[in-house]
């Protein structure tokens, strides 16, 4: 079967072996991970409840209910109304999604056949699909993550862009990376704004490309440095993320190219822009080419991709029941609860490591059945997760100082009381950085 430009990496091969040597068992990682959730993840609260004549509140019961986490956990396939309009199996899995995910992707591929084309005919510019995620994900308190704004590979640059010469076609670039920026009006916050570049031609060198195309960080900067500043005059508020895969496992041998090698010259490419001025707010990792990754692998890449200075983020990540490491002799059914309790485990380390503050799971399959109308095993091996073992949802009674404490993950919360028969709420929220202290005035 011929292997789509781009995609190259759908052919794998086990080749890393020696990059593997010395690494530190799952379990002692997955140990690391937990106490690191509990540190880097939580806050304590110590909030004194005030009555409308200033004094402490003493013996009040409250409860401290846990909304949305601070953490992003996405997945790219988010719905629309149209979809829930159309049928009560859609309605049905947007309700599954909400219920898991606070994130989700708006896809504005400038011409990829499989994933929404804003432009496959010259000045024929297709934006419903993209600004409808935009509307669902607005609508429900998502956050959305654009994918992408520049991505140099053939599939994904129209074919008619490619007629004119080269300072004509970042021209062009920039007109659609800035249009869509405005299209979504401020309410898309993180962008992919350049996609695998450590992989991929430059936009001029596109002609010649020969995969794997590893260009000099020089060339990079030629069009990733134009891209972050268009984007960030369009919508300064945003994120910009530099977004790559092939940074865990190497998989190919050809011109010499490995996992190792394709992390350091992402962080040379970060401390490259910041030296220009322009540095990503994040990078990101794909986290889903080769085998299933040892837990020691995944902390690694996550350390290594920290010392470029900014936020880790993994952006596309999946396991696919056939990336199994170990299938022989196995039933369907082991692996699928190996793949749960993988995934888990991934989870498990992103989530404490403190580098790390988003991670979306790429497609939305592995997690609804019947078109659906229920979830899978996968869905809700992370659903007890993220909503049950990292949720918070405590009842506590301040003391005679008027005092409530609590340890809370970080995120949205609202805070419930009764005065008599009478129910009461507020909203808070607890985010890093940020002292969960103070008065709180109930009066």
């Amino acid at each position: 079967m011929a292997v789509i430009e781009g995609e190259e990496w759908r052919t794998v091969h086990d080749l890393d072996r020696q990059h593997l040597k010395h690494l530190r068992p799952d379990a002692e990682v997955l140990a690391e991970a937990r106490a690191g959730i509990e540190r880097h993840r939580k806050a304590d609260v110590h909030l004194r409840l005030v009555g409308g004549d200033g004094r402490p509140l003493a013996g009040v019961a409250v409860r401290l209910v846990q909304q949305r986490h601070a953490f992003v956990f996405g997945c790219s396939s988010g719905g629309t109304f149209a979809d829930e309009v159309a049928s009560p199996a859609r309605r049905a899995r947007n309700q599954h999604f909400l219920r898991l995910f606070n994130g989700t992707h708006a896809k504005c591929y400038w011409d990829e056949k499989w994933h929404q084309p804003i432009e496959t005919h010259q000045g024929r510019r297709e934006v419903g699909t993209f600004l409808a995620e935009i509307d669902w994900a607005a609508a429900n308190g998502l956050v959305v993550r654009g994918h992408p704004l520049v991505w140099t590979v053939p599939k994904a640059i129209p074919q008619w862009v490619r007629t004119y010469p080269y300072e004509q076609q970042l021209r062009l670039m920039e007109h659609n990376c800035r249009s869509l920026i405005q299209a979504a009006g401020g309410r898309i916050k993180l962008w992919d704004v350049v996609n695998e570049m450590l992989w991929e031609p430059s936009l001029r060198n596109l002609p010649a490309r020969d995969w794997p195309h590893i260009e000099s960080t020089a060339e990079m900067l030629t069009y990733v440095e134009p891209a972050l500043r268009w984007s960030r005059e369009e919508d300064p508020d945003a994120a910009y993320v530099l977004n790559d895969y092939g940074l865990e496992r190497t998989y190919t041998e050809l011109k010499g190219v490995n996992a190792p090698q394709q992390r350091r010259r992402f962080v040379e490419l970060v401390r490259a822009l910041r030296d220009r001025g322009c540095a990503p707010d994040a990078i990101g990792t794909q986290g889903h080419v080769g085998k299933w990754f040892p837990m020691d692998l995944a902390w690694k890449v996550f350390t290594e991709l920290a010392t470029a200075g900014v936020p880790v983020q993994v952006s596309e990540f999946w396991a696919g029941v056939d990336d199994c490491p170990d299938p022989a002799g196995k039933s369907k059914e082991q692996i699928e609860a190996e793949r749960v309790q993988y995934v888990r485990d991934y989870y498990t380390v992103a989530f404490g490591h403190p580098a790390v503050d988003h991670l979306s799971y790429w497609g939305g399959a592995d997690f609804f059945l019947r078109e659906g109308w229920l979830t899978s095993k996968l869905y809700d091996g992370l659903h007890a997760l993220i909503r049950k073992d990292w949720w918070t949802d405590v009842e506590v009674v301040s003391d005679s100082d008027g005092v409530i404490s609590a340890r809370a993950f970080y995120g949205d919360y609202q805070l419930r009381w009764r005065t008599g028969d009478t129910p009461h709420s507020r909203a808070l929220r607890f985010e890093p950085g940020r002292a969960a202290t103070g008065d709180l005035h109930l009066g």
